[in-house]
């Protein structure tokens, strides 16, 4: 199964059996929006998933802003979405797919690998013409024990040693928070050293939908296993999924730039 699905593939499989559709619309800054979005209208048959009560684990003095899931959680969840080992999982949200991504690399870390993001999202599938409903259908929770690759993840001291050995790390927050030029979110502006600059948002168009992959973040050589970053290790992972899609296998610093300025001790550039 491919990372990316047309509105016209979800079209055509939307009542096939082993599907599992998960809406991830969630507003940053407005943390009820997302499921209030959910309820007022939803792809058919789709569960919901939101960021920081279920895509996230707790905020502690390290680890960053929007932690991953611990095992326990992350299990909780997939069995309650009703994932089994054979399903294939959809996932789509409002926002050029960046939750949708999130819950794609989880799903991912947890083994389970048919699962992909819808392109386009919620956006293209109204604009194609295609029903919503509000209705949230029951599904029955599976049983699906889950199995963490940590080969996925890099920790802090991960990047350093990336640095010495010079290894590719790719910012994916836009180009003025990563000069240090603005930064709305953390107590500190500017990059980690050495870091280099895609912004997330670039692999796809204005309609959400994804650009042809010579366009992408993927074009380019990135060299052995890049590592990639954000602010809070969230639209890090459509960097993520577009480089999968080029064959590269890049890692996720989970905590990323809120994890790195956690520590008095990192240095930060700006330029």
């Amino acid at each position: 199964m491919k990372n990316l699905v047309s509105i016209e593939w979800l079209s055509d499989h939307l009542y096939d059996e082993q599907l599992v559709i998960v809406d991830c619309q969630f507003e940053l800054g407005n943390p009820e929006n997302g499921y209030a979005s959910y309820l007022k209208g939803h792809i058919p048959g789709a569960q919901y998933a939101d960021l920081e009560k279920d895509l996230s684990g707790e905020v502690g003095e390290h680890g960053g802003r929007h932690p991953l899931p611990d095992q326990e959680q992350l299990q909780t969840l997939v069995e309650r979405l009703g994932i089994e080992q054979d399903s294939k999982v959809i996932l789509y949200d409002h926002e050029y797919g960046a939750m949708a991504a999130r819950l794609w690399f989880l799903l991912g870390f947890a083994g389970h690998k048919a699962r992909a993001v819808l392109d386009g999202g919620l956006q293209a599938w109204k604009g194609e013409g295609h029903k919503l409903e509000t209705k949230v259908r029951q599904v029955t929770p599976s049983s699906y024990p889950i199995s963490l690759d940590k080969s996925m993840i890099v920790s802090m001291n991960d990047v350093k040693q990336a640095q010495i050995e010079g290894r590719t790390i790719i910012d994916s927050r836009a180009s003025e928070r990563y000069s240090g030029e603005i930064e709305p979110i953390d107590p500190k502006a500017g990059h980690i050293p050495g870091a280099i600059n895609y912004f997330w948002k670039n692999n796809l168009n204005d309609n959400q939908k994804w650009k042809d992959p010579e366009e992408r973040v993927g074009e380019k050589e990135h060299g052995h296993e890049p590592i990639v970053y954000c602010g809070s290790g969230v639209t890090a992972c459509v960097n993520l999924l577009a480089l999968q899609e080029a064959g590269i296998h890049a890692k996720l610093y989970p905590g990323s730039y809120s994890d790195w300025i956690s520590y008095e001790e990192n240095q930060i550039e700006t330029k």
